[in-house]
């Protein structure tokens, strides 16, 4: 399980099975690449930290799209 600190604990937390992520809520189309030995990234505009999880496929190039506004939740789970 990848650890994330406990001062961001209060966040929502999206799990990803790529390194790859895209997100805009409300804001900016925001690309990401979520460094395998940090194992998450918080995201500038929403605060939402994505997580990769334990089987995530570290040599893809294929990505996570997030838009919670329209629902769009692709190429991955989505754990709150």
């Amino acid at each position: 399980m990848i650890a994330v600190p406990d001062k961001f604990s209060h966040l929502k937390k999206i799990f990803v099975d790529t390194t790859h992520v895209v997100t805009e809520l409300d804001h900016p189309r925001v690309y990401y690449t979520i460094k395998p030995e940090v194992g998450y990234v918080i995201c500038g505009y929403s605060n939402i930290c994505f997580v990769l999880t334990e089987d995530a496929n570290l040599d893809t190039e294929r990505l996570f799209v997030f838009n919670e506004k329209e629902n769009k939740k692709l190429n991955g789970s989505i754990d709150e």
